[in-house]
């Protein structure tokens, strides 16, 4: 009887565990962005007073932490003039650029740069996920 029981506990509890991974097989662009939170900044620096070559003065250094809602996320963008780094804090997040997706967890980060046109989506149905962005943006004019 022990025989037969442990095997089926052992499916079971391997079965739990798949559950509540999110499936990222088929996930696709978001038309549109949707299920984002936390768009104002945690903070910005001005780059100015920091005489950088060219017109630092123009760009701010800017820090968000962003929650992506189940099934949300960001169209595609390009980043030609807003360079950043932006790391998974919470859940998975599947990035896109061009034909290629990679799958990132809590602790992965990627970096966006000129060449850098990309989306991401949150795959899970069920559990948000947060993204801490650090980018260089153009101040707004007056």
């Amino acid at each position: 009887m022990l025989r037969s029981f442990l095997p089926l506990a052992a499916a079971a509890l391997l079965a739990a565990g798949c559950a509540s991974q999110p499936d990222v097989r088929h996930v696709t662009a978001p038309e549109k962005n949707a299920g984002i939170d936390g768009g104002a900044p945690v903070g910005t620096v001005d780059m100015a007073a920091h005489k950088m070559a060219g017109s630092p003065g123009d760009y701010e250094l800017r820090a968000r932490l962003l929650t992506i809602a189940p099934g949300g996320g960001a169209a595609p963008h390009p980043h030609a003039g807003q360079p950043g780094i932006v790391r998974v804090i919470k859940g998975t997040i599947v990035e896109g650029r061009g034909s290629a997706q990679r799958v990132l967890k809590a602790g992965d980060y990627w970096f966006e740069n000129a060449d850098t046109t990309h989306w991401f989506r949150n795959p899970s149905t069920t559990e948000p996920a947060e993204l801490w962005a650090v980018d260089v943006v153009p101040k707004k004019k007056p």
